[in-house]
């Protein structure tokens, strides 16, 4: 104890002669960081270390260190590494942030600070944890190139509902791996409304139920990178309230056992978008071999504004893309190119046929632009398209291949471009969006 104390009014008189700029107090764990202003007011009383609001207990204390880096105090730091897993916290930001560290399973509750908004920054590799942050606040969480495994449920959960920004830093590569059990939602489960943005990878392997969860919106910013759906138990990605997609790629493959993006409704109804899908740009492949599963899927209307999108299901009465709205295919940043592929045949339940189909639309299809790829089974069990509404087309613009035919309860014609534009917003009430940043 004498001798840990003397360390300690060591390195703190050391401050006064070297230009340091962080202080680093070491417990559990946890490194304190300090300026060298706030080191200064270290005040020792018996056992108790006290600086600023917080009260140290010197006994814990592994160590003290100074260095000539200066720290963003907005920015509390995750670094995963085994039994040396070390969270690096601002002074200024204890009395707003709560450290739970058990092991690798890491939890931050952060009770204050909205505006400056705080950033959690992850790194490094853990093959028996979790990252949780729970609180009331928007926030980011920086994606570093970070690995968790997690043996105990999701290994990344984001509780607070807010609106959270997930950046990915470029080139790195980012790995998260649940815990095969059926109690948690989702590998990757953010509770609020993420919006992605950094030119990084994020590999997902859902080994319980779903691979990604977000309970109210998902939004993938131009700048977004790649996110590669390796495994899911059950849909690839499960998005609450709307999806909207200005760039990045998101790659499903054929481990996912159900949907590849479904969209439902939110519980709360005055929720702006619900169960919308917007595809303005970047590129979509999904590869699925499930029986009764839906590439894309919406409890409302698909816009599809740019973009690739190529989905292929193989499984038994598979949709390509599925939605209880209309499809709207127009050109917001592009025109899209959209190809949607299921050969995988039909069951016959009750003397009714549930056939593949590539695309089912319980409201219409207007095609604005762009080009059109649909396929199904090349007999007289399958159906490239099945449309509840009218068929609503450009005619300069018609680039479609559709093989059978299109099998269609309502009006199939032809408009201007002018003419097909009023026709959306009478017939859905609503204004094309313009959104895609």
């Amino acid at each position: 104890m004498k001798k840990l104390y003397s360390i300690i009014v060591f390195v703190c008189c050391a401050v006064a002669y070297v230009q340091a700029q962080t202080v680093s107090v070491y417990s559990k764990g946890v490194a304190l960081l300090l300026t060298p202003d706030e080191a200064d007011e270290m005040i020792f009383s018996g056992t108790m270390m006290s600086v600023g609001n917080e009260v140290i207990d010197v006994t814990e204390v592994d160590s003290i260190t100074y260095s000539d880096q200066n720290f963003d105090p907005l920015r509390v730091e995750v670094n995963y590494n085994g039994a040396k897993s070390l969270v690096r916290l601002p002074l200024a930001l204890a009395d707003s942030v709560e450290v739970d560290k058990d092991g690798d399973y890491i939890t931050l509750y952060s009770y204050k600070m909205g505006d400056p908004e705080i950033t959690y920054a992850l790194s490094g590799t853990t093959k028996d944890g979790a990252f949780v942050q729970d609180g009331s606040y928007k926030c980011k969480v920086e994606l570093g190139g970070v690995n968790i495994t997690s043996l105990r449920g999701a290994a990344l959960h984001i509780k607070n509902g807010k609106r959270i920004d997930i950046s990915v830093l470029d080139g790195t590569v980012n790995n998260f791996v649940d815990n095969a059990d059926t109690l948690h939602d989702a590998c990757f489960h953010v509770k609020g409304h993420p919006e992605f943005e950094g030119n990084g990878t994020i590999n997902i392997t859902g080994r319980g139920k779903h691979a990604y969860k977000s309970g109210e919106y998902t939004k993938l910013k131009k700048s977004a990178g790649t996110i590669n759906i390796l495994a899911a138990e059950r849909d690839a990605m499960h998005i609450g309230q709307y999806f909207k997609m200005n760039g990045g790629k998101i790659t499903v493959v054929e481990a996912v056992k159900a949907d590849g993006i479904q969209v439902e409704f939110n519980n709360d109804e005055t929720k702006e978008l619900n169960g919308q899908m917007f595809l303005n740009g970047g590129n979509i492949d999904i590869t699925l071999t499930a029986d009764s599963c839906r590439g894309l899927k919406a409890d409302s209307h698909v816009f599809i504004g740019g973009g690739v999108q190529r989905v292929k299901t193989t499984g038994i009465s598979s949709r390509g893309l599925q939605n209880d709205g209309s499809v709207i295919i127009y050109n917001l940043n592009a025109e899209p190119d959209i190809t949607l592929v299921s050969t995988g045949g039909y069951v016959e339940i009750d003397g009714k046929k549930k056939r593949s189909v590539g695309l089912k639309t319980d409201g219409s299809l207007y095609f604005h632009c762009g080009s059109l790829t649909l396929q199904a089974d090349g007999d007289s069990k399958g159906r490239s398209a099945d449309i509840a509404g009218d068929f609503v087309y450009v005619k300069d613009a018609y680039k479609l291949n559709a093989s059978p035919a299109i099998n269609l309860d309502g009006a199939y014609r032809s408009r201007t471009s002018e003419e097909s534009i009023r026709d959306y917003e009478k017939s859905l009430g609503i204004t094309l969006p313009t959104d895609n940043d």
